[in-house]
């Protein structure tokens, strides 16, 4: 079955109340430009359906003291979701993914490799990032159109699979699909300039010789990996660096 998405090619997109036009520059990347709107519309879907927050109709997969990851079946596969508290701002949380891609493999050993190719506006752009091996899953690479938005009170990061020709597979590692990739940094109550919630929300197909079954066991904790490296380098290094008189 074919679970990718189809998209409508566009020469603007509005989502979350910002309309975006596609530069004349960038005609090339129409396509890519699309699939950032939608997915981004996607995005939206999940985190305000009605028991997002409560996770009342998903599933606890696994958890530690810091972060708690539920899964839920939706159309295109299985979407993993955890939640955990962490140090810094909601937009400093999300502009360190956005402006800061090419370091991310420094802290985070599930990263291979990870570059923003080509921006498209200021708020969409395209990156590939190439995965190290997680358990029994083998490296795959990722190449993917992004959207930044603010919605709510929170700032949302989020990324679909695309295809260039510009961009071909290489040997180096399988080419996966990225349903969704998602960070959503809403500002912590208790000290919005200086500590948020983050969730992260994932559905990808691994492509290759691997068994569902197999993914869906490891997936989870993988999710849980990614969280907690995401919290520990926010919490004693960015904290420090962004916030030195605290």
């Amino acid at each position: 079955m074919d679970l990718t998405y189809k998209s409508i090619m566009v020469k603007s997109i509005n989502v979350a109340g910002k309309e975006e036009q596609l530069p004349p520059e960038c005609a090339l990347y129409e396509d890519a430009f699309t699939v950032a709107g939608d997915v981004m519309k996607h995005s939206l879907e999940i985190v305000d359906a009605p028991d997002f927050e409560s996770k009342a109709s998903w599933k606890l997969d696994c958890q530690n003291e810091h972060v708690s990851v539920y899964y839920k079946d939706l159309p295109g596969g299985r979407y993993f979701a955890g939640r955990c508290k962490v140090g810094i701002s909601a937009k400093d949380l999300v502009y360190q993914f956005w402006d800061h891609l090419d370091t991310d493999h420094e802290w985070n050993d599930n990263i291979k490799s990870a570059k923003k190719l080509h921006p498209i506006t200021d708020y969409t752009d395209i990156v590939t990032y190439t995965s190290n091996d997680v358990m029994i899953i083998k490296s795959r690479e990722f190449l993917s159109s992004r959207c930044l938005r603010q919605h709510n009170n929170a700032w949302i990061l989020a990324g679909r699979s695309i295809e260039m020709k510009e961009v071909p597979e290489t040997k180096a590692a399988v080419r996966a699909y990225l349903h969704l990739g998602l960070g959503r940094s809403v500002p912590d109550p208790e000290d919005p300039e200086h500590s948020c919630i983050y969730d992260y929300i994932v559905c990808m197909d691994l492509k290759g010789m691997m068994f569902k079954s197999a993914v869906n066991q490891v997936m989870g904790r993988a999710t849980l990996k990614d969280i907690e490296n995401v919290r520990v380098h926010a919490n004693t290094v960015l904290r420090k660096k962004l916030y030195p008189n605290l």
